[in-house]
């Protein structure tokens, strides 16, 4: 198996194994597990949670039980049912049977690893360069952003399929080899793909109708790819959870409902909630050398998009994205069309938004996390946007949002 030749088997259900832990950081893990299981719980703080079946309150919605492989795993969904004055049952079943539908379609058509009959997706677009195909609103709709948004970081699937090898390593020496900041070899190829994915030449997504979609791939590219084993030139990668929820969202707000709020498990959120009658909160996390410290919750009002950009491993999605080595250095999904490699500004940056999408919000600010270093004058640019941002500068708060509010620790 070639160095950027994925795991056939990546993305898909794994059977149960056995795994001997590394002793080393175990207060850093036990701190880890913490912030998993807060944002595994979806970042939220609620009041009260009532989970009888035919009670009115929030509630977790879930699947219905026995449906096909769907994207579910990564999201939470939870929803105040009856609280507009219908069936709570009611209500939670019919908005199980939305959000089935949708995690099932979502999964097919962001799946780059193999076809489905009933949609075109992302493995097809692959597989078929230089061919124009028709494709699910949802899916044209999100490759028109990154295209208009020049994200070329969408070109960079080979060296993805390399991380995930890197951080499915189960040892520092075997990592290095897929690792271009280590390796001669996985450098020079970081360097031959991020040129490649540079120059529109080469790779591009052009559009020639509604709904039409054609993957332009070079005859040089095409053979450099043959040598190498590619499979795919075409991957959202980390950022496909943010166009996932806001196609979860859109979907289930489409339905008349909007008294709920959806979160993934690597720091996504959407909430519906318009009547501003309820305030949610999202904790606040900031790694200081090797410790992750608490820093309160942020309160909101109203419907928010929420992006977290981290440089640590802060949920089950993570998995497979970041590895870190012995002496601490950590590798992340943030890889830069520019050189291949990761790059991050800061341990991390919280954006959000009352007016977009997570989508348009992380398009927005990637540049800026992809940066040296965080920029303040370049934050409140995104700010006069109506997107805001939380990051921290010795392990103070920082925020571009004049209503920003947050609610200290408990000490």
């Amino acid at each position: 198996m070639g160095r950027t030749v994925k795991d056939p088997n990546r993305r898909q259900p794994k059977p149960v194994q056995k795994v001997q832990l590394s002793e080393k950081n175990v207060g850093r893990r036990i701190v880890l597990v913490i912030l998993f299981l807060a944002i595994g719980s979806g970042f939220l703080v609620y009041g009260f949670m009532n989970f009888l079946r035919g009670d009115s309150g929030w509630r977790e919605i879930s699947v219905k039980a026995g449906s096909e492989l769907n994207c579910s795993e990564d999201f939470t969904l939870k929803y105040n049912v009856g609280a507009g004055g219908v069936s709570a049952g009611g209500e939670a079943k019919a908005l199980s049977l939305i959000y089935t539908d949708a995690a099932v379609k979502g999964y097919r058509l962001f799946n780059i690893d193999e076809s489905f009959d009933d949609v075109t997706n992302l493995y097809d677009i692959n597989q078929h360069p230089n061919e124009v195909m028709t494709v699910d609103p949802v899916l044209y709709d999100a490759l028109k952003k990154v295209s208009d948004a020049n994200c070329r970081e969408i070109y960079l699937g080979p060296l993805y399929a390399s991380l995930e090898n890197l951080c499915m390593s189960n040892d520092d020496a075997v990592a290095a080899q897929f690792d271009p900041e280590k390796d001669d070899d996985a450098a020079e190829e970081a360097a031959a793909v991020a040129a490649f994915a540079q120059n529109p030449d080469d790779i591009s997504m052009e559009f020639p109708g509604e709904n039409q979609v054609c993957l332009h791939v070079s005859d040089a590219y095409q053979v450099y790819a043959a040598e190498m084993g590619y499979t795919a030139y075409l991957d959202f990668f980390w950022m496909k959870n943010a166009f996932l929820i806001d196609y979860l969202a859109d979907t289930i707000r489409g339905e008349g409902y909007q008294l709920g709020i959806i979160s993934s498990k690597d720091g996504f959120v959407r909430c519906l909630d318009e009547t501003g009658e309820k305030e949610y909160q999202y904790p606040l996390y900031h790694l200081s050398g090797n410790e992750i410290q608490s820093h309160g919750t942020m309160t909101y009002e109203g419907p928010k998009s929420i992006v977290f950009f981290h440089a640590y491993q802060a949920g089950s999605p993570d998995t497979y994205r970041y590895y870190q080595y012995q002496d601490g250095t950590m590798r992340t999904p943030y890889l830069s069309a520019s050189d291949g490699k990761d790059h991050t500004a800061a341990s991390e940056l919280i954006v959000y938004s009352g007016e977009y999408g997570c989508a348009d919000t992380l398009l927005a600010a990637l540049s800026d996390y992809q940066a040296e270093s965080l920029s303040g004058e370049s934050l409140k640019t995104l700010a006069s946007q109506k997107i805001y941002s939380v990051w921290f500068e010795n392990n103070e708060i920082q925020t571009t949002d004049e209503k920003f509010s947050v609610t200290a620790v408990n000490k």
